[in-house]
């Protein structure tokens, strides 16, 4: 094949690329945010949301989320520690403040399906979720467009084309996107950070300077740790291969470290006068790091005990974790199977010296990022909330494709009238492999949300029409004891309170809020408590204090109430959502609202509730199965 007729090729593959892009693209953001989305899937996101609508609100960082390790932390630093007065630390605040402007903009839609158009209230999906989700595919499309970029310096425009077209045709990444959570707002950075480090080798190679880029990569870093707190051990691995590959090193450290350290004190320093301890409620988190425990038990304890640190499980941990990390990684690799080449092709001898730096340097960051989530721990897996394995799939998917094509180029195989396949033929291959789960899912989600009109929900546990009608129930000075507290704070916009470890703890909790002339509404269970591996768990696992109120619903399908005889004081319930029982009449409530008194036969005391109480039904509403 002649010059001619590669260049010719490599023209059409670029216009092939951009013709995805401008087509393709918006075709599927269109699909992924309104034909099959389900709504936000990531209780972090939907935590950071309502922060956001609070900032909106211009309340600062106040959140509706209590946990009552975060509760025992003012109350030990002396505050006066009201559930409807607290400040978040646990979340890092970036993402909240990014959404703010966007949530301003959409101010009318705050209100859970309230339109005049009565079709519009039957609505499942609350409309700021898919603002929620918008952010996050643009951030995921913006870093697959600085990813491209770094993938054409360090190669070609083939290699480049083919690593962004794999990138849209991940359907794992297209769900961390719309869940969420801010991992694409830190691929968004890393991307560039590591396009920083791209172009501070090749000026390295050629006897230029790298301190402006160095800068620019611990600016980043800022914005990574400020995004998530798992980012730090990126900024670490960053500052490692800073120190290795350029120079000056120690001005190349300070520049790149020096700045996300910045951030982390002046952030410490601001927890520290909201609640005495620096770390916030991320100590929590900390603690389970070092300890048996993990960190939702230590996040639901309200007795203000440290667990002792167990040096010999911490090692167990670690080994364990990292070998499970290694085991999934190709689904942590969003079954890209170009990414997962990539510890392969580092051992390809690349031609250009800072091609084969910037592969071992990603490798190294990699290391810091899997010691991390060896420590933190990954129970969910790819869908864990601390799960940063994908902000390097564009990267290694680059060298996972450079490597094919070298080793596509050496098996020589052409034929004069299949000179693309000739070309592309391993390539073609590999993204047909990593597009699979795409194209064998995306039909029967196009079914779903075609058939039900794009508003198919995460059921269970998520049911946001169902949660929201709790706020007609509620009143805003009251506080609602729960399972999942993320999603009562997001849908009804009410305070809820993470379930304390045992009664004992609810106890002192409800006598301390009463003093602050706040009260407790009732109690929310869902499917989130009942989420178990087999049902003799639910009374062994981290809610077998609150197990037989976690079972009152699915007991009252079987004509019994568990709770009839107890001393409970919160036995009047009304179901929120389950499937009928097995007896004509009964009905099995997976989602259950239990208070004191039949509130949903009552207007709410709360005069600046009234209005939505009035739009609420009076009768007790007909419980759905989505």
């Amino acid at each position: 094949m002649d010059g001619s007729s590669v260049s010719l090729e490599k023209n059409t593959l670029t216009r092939l690329t951009r013709a995805f892009v401008w087509v393709a693209v918006p075709a599927l953001l269109f699909v992924q945010l309104f034909v099959t989305f389900r709504g936000l899937s990531s209780p972090l996101g939907m935590e950071r949301a309502q922060v956001a609508r609070e900032l909106a609100r211009g309340n600062g960082f106040h959140t509706l989320t209590v946990r009552p390790y975060e509760w025992r932390q003012l109350l030990d630093h002396g505050k006066p520690a009201s559930p409807l007065d607290m400040q978040d630390t646990y979340t890092p605040p970036l993402q909240a403040l990014v959404l703010v402007p966007v949530f301003k903009a959409f101010e009318p839609f705050w209100p859970f399906n309230e339109s005049a158009d009565i079709r519009e209230n039957n609505k499942s999906i609350y409309f700021m979720d898919r603002v929620v989700a918008a952010v996050g595919l643009l951030f995921f499309i913006a870093a697959a467009g600085v990813a491209w970029l770094t993938a054409r310096h360090l190669f070609d425009v083939t290699i480049a084309g083919w690593m962004f077209v794999t990138l849209l045709a991940c359907q794992f990444l297209w769900d961390v996107a719309r869940g969420g959570l801010p991992q694409m707002m830190i691929l968004f950075f890393f991307t560039i950070a590591l396009h920083q480090f791209m172009l501070a080798l090749q000026r390295r190679a050629s006897g230029g300077a790298t301190a402006g880029h160095a800068l620019v990569m611990g600016l980043m870093g800022v914005l990574i740790v400020l995004s998530h707190w798992m980012g730090f051990w990126l900024v670490l691995g960053l500052t490692c291969v800073a120190a290795w590959q350029l120079r000056p090193r120690t001005l190349s450290v300070l520049l790149v470290l020096g700045p996300a350290l910045l951030a982390l004190v002046a952030w410490g320093m601001r927890n520290q006068a909201l609640c005495g301890d620096i770390f916030g409620g991320v100590k929590a988190t900390l603690q389970a790091m070092l300890a048996y425990a993990s960190d939702s038990w230590l996040l639901r304890d309200f007795s203000g005990n440290s667990p002792p640190a167990a040096a010999d499980f911490v090692a167990r941990k670690v080994m364990t974790n990292f070998t499970l990390q290694v085991q999934d990684f190709y689904m942590h690799c969003g079954a890209v199977l170009p990414a997962a080449l990539f510890f392969i092709a580092l051992f390809h001898p690349f031609r250009r010296a800072e091609v084969r730096a910037f592969g071992w340097s990603l490798a190294v960051i990699w290391l810091f990022a899997a010691l991390g989530m060896s420590l933190a721990g990954l129970p969910l897996k790819e869908k864990d909330v601390n799960q940063i394995h994908s902000l390097f799939i564009p990267a290694m998917t680059t060298f996972g494709f450079a490597f094919l094509a070298v080793l596509w180029g050496r098996m020589g195989i052409t034929h004069a009238r299949a000179s693309w396949w000739s070309r592309h033929g391993l390539a073609g291959a590999a993204f047909t492999v990593s597009a699979l789960p795409m194209i064998t899912a995306l039909p029967a989600e196009l079914m779903l949300g075609l058939g039900n009109k794009g508003e198919f929900v995460h059921w269970p546990p998520y049911l946001p029409r169902q949660i929201h009608k709790v706020a007609a129930y509620t009143g805003k000075t009251e506080l609602i004891f729960t399972d999942m507290p993320w999603a009562v704070a997001w849908y009804a916009d009410r305070t809820a309170v993470w379930l304390p470890m045992d009664r004992k703890q609810f106890d002192e909790m409800r006598s301390l809020a009463e003093k602050q002339n706040v009260s407790v509404a009732g109690f929310l269970m869902t499917p989130e408590s009942l989420r178990v591996e087999r049902v003799a768990d639910v009374f062994n696992g981290e809610y077998r204090e609150w197990a037989r109120l976690a079972f009152r619903g699915i007991g009252a399908g079987f004509g019994t109430d568990i709770m009839a005889q107890s001393d409970f004081p919160y036995r009047e319930f009304i179901p929120l959502a389950g499937q009928p029982g097995s007896e004509p009449g009964r009905f099995v409530a997976e989602m259950a609202f239990m208070s004191d008194r039949k509130r949903w036969e009552t207007v709410p005391d709360n005069a600046a509730d009234k209005k939505q109480a009035d739009a609420a039904p009076s009768r007790q509403p007909d419980p759905v199965k989505p």
